[in-house]
C-alpha cells in the first residue's frame, strides 16, 4: 500500500497527521517558523519573567535606599551625639545666656578650659539644617553628614542642687518625598566638678 490509498473512513494517512498535529501543536520537521498561538505565549511568559525581573530589581533598588539613609542618620547621630556629651563632661559649667534651653533649635554654651588652665568656650548650634559646633567664636564645622537634615534639637539643663547635667534631644532625618526616614535620638551627660 502505498500513502496515497484510502484508510478507514476515507481520510488519507498523510491527512489524518497533519491534523493530529495541528490538534496538539506539535511542530512537523517540515514546517519552518511558529505558529500565532506559540508566539502568544512565547511573548507572555517573557513579558511575565520581565515584570518579575523589575519588581524585584525596583524592590531592592528601595531597600538599598532606605538601608544607606538610616546608616547616614544613624553614623550622624553617633557622632553628634558623642562630641557634644564628651564636651559636657568635660565642661565646668553651661553658660546660660549664650544657651537656647528648652527649645528647638536649642543653641548649648559650655564654659571649659584648655589642658593648660587659659577659658574656653564651645557652643552647639543647628545652622542650614546641619549641627555645627564653634570653639571660642570661631566655627569648627558639621557634626551631621550633608544629606542629614536636623528636625529637632533641644538642651535641657537639669540641676539637682548636688549635680548639673544636660539632656540632649535631637532629631536627624535624611530623603526626600516619600523616601525621607528619620529617627529620634536621646542622650544625658553630667557636668564634670559639678557633683561632689
Amino acid at each position: 500500500m502505498n500513502k496515497e490509498s484510502r484508510i478507514g473512513r476515507g481520510i488519507r494517512r498523510r491527512d489524518f497527521g497533519s491534523y493530529r498535529d495541528s490538534l496538539f501543536l506539535i511542530r512537523d520537521s517540515s514546517r519552518r517558523g511558529f505558529s500565532l498561538v506559540e508566539m502568544i505565549i512565547y511573548v507572555a511568559l517573557l513579558a511575565l519573567v520581565m515584570v518579575a525581573t523589575v519588581s524585584m530589581l525596583l524592590g531592592m533598588s528601595r531597600a538599598y535606599g532606605y538601608l544607606k539613609l538610616s546608616r547616614h542618620i544613624q553614623s550622624s547621630a553617633v557622632t553628634a551625639l558623642d562630641r557634644v556629651v564628651r564636651d559636657i563632661r568635660n565642661a565646668r559649667s553651661v553658660n546660660g545666656p549664650q544657651s537656647v534651653l528648652d527649645a528647638s533649635p536649642g543653641a548649648l554654651t559650655l564654659n571649659t578650659t584648655t589642658a593648660t588652665g587659659s577659658p574656653q568656650t564651645f557652643q552647639f548650634y543647628v545652622s542650614g539644617g546641619a549641627l555645627r559646633v564653634k570653639q571660642d567664636g570661631g566655627d569648627l564645622g558639621p557634626l551631621t553628614l550633608p544629606d542629614v537634615t536636623v528636625g529637632n534639637l533641644i538642651f535641657r539643663q537639669m540641676n539637682t542642687g548636688i549635680s548639673q547635667a544636660v539632656k540632649i534631644e535631637l532629631t536627624l532625618s535624611a530623603g526626600a518625598g516619600s523616601t525621607t526616614h528619620s529617627a529620634n535620638f536621646y542622650a544625658t551627660a553630667l557636668l564634670r566638678d559639678s557633683y561632689w
